[in-house]
């Protein structure tokens, strides 16, 4: 009777921690306003395929999303390992935080690691947006630039 006891708890803990291990995407909304200011320009743009968002806060605590079509590569490890989508007239793209950029870097775990044990540096990736599409909004929606 206890080997089944003991039995039956190692089967739930092994679910459990499976259960852990599943990638869910967690799905952005925007306001109305925000959202079809957006939509404005996605339209005008040719190539859509490569077209993914950048979300961060300015110094007020307002929220400023860009919309980007091209990057570093080193940038796409933040697209392929996100699990965070906005979804815009029935489509999802992927979004990155600027706090991603801020405080990590563009490598696997196991490659920050073994850099980090043999004393090697990590590369960090300095993202300028200067001519890049961007809305301004606070937490009510209102547009501010």
């Amino acid at each position: 009777m206890k080997n089944i006891v003991i039995f039956t708890f190692l089967i739930f803990l092994l679910n459990n921690c499976n259960a852990q291990k599943t990638n869910s995407e967690i799905v952005y909304f925007l306001p109305n306003n925000v959202e079809k200011e957006i939509t404005k320009k996605i339209d005008s743009i040719n190539d859509k395929s490569s077209i993914f968002f950048t979300l961060g806060n300015d110094q007020l605590g307002n929220f400023v999303i860009y919309l980007n079509t091209k990057m570093e590569k080193e940038y796409n490890f933040w697209l392929l390992n996100t699990n965070r989508c906005l979804y815009l007239n029935n489509k999802y793209y992927p979004i990155v935080l600027k706090s991603d950029e801020f405080f990590s870097y563009p490598e696997s775990r196991s490659s920050v690691t073994k850099k980090i044990e043999k004393g090697e540096p990590l590369k960090k990736v300095i993202t300028i947006r200067d001519n890049t599409f961007r809305i301004k909004f606070n937490l009510n929606g209102k547009i501010i630039e």
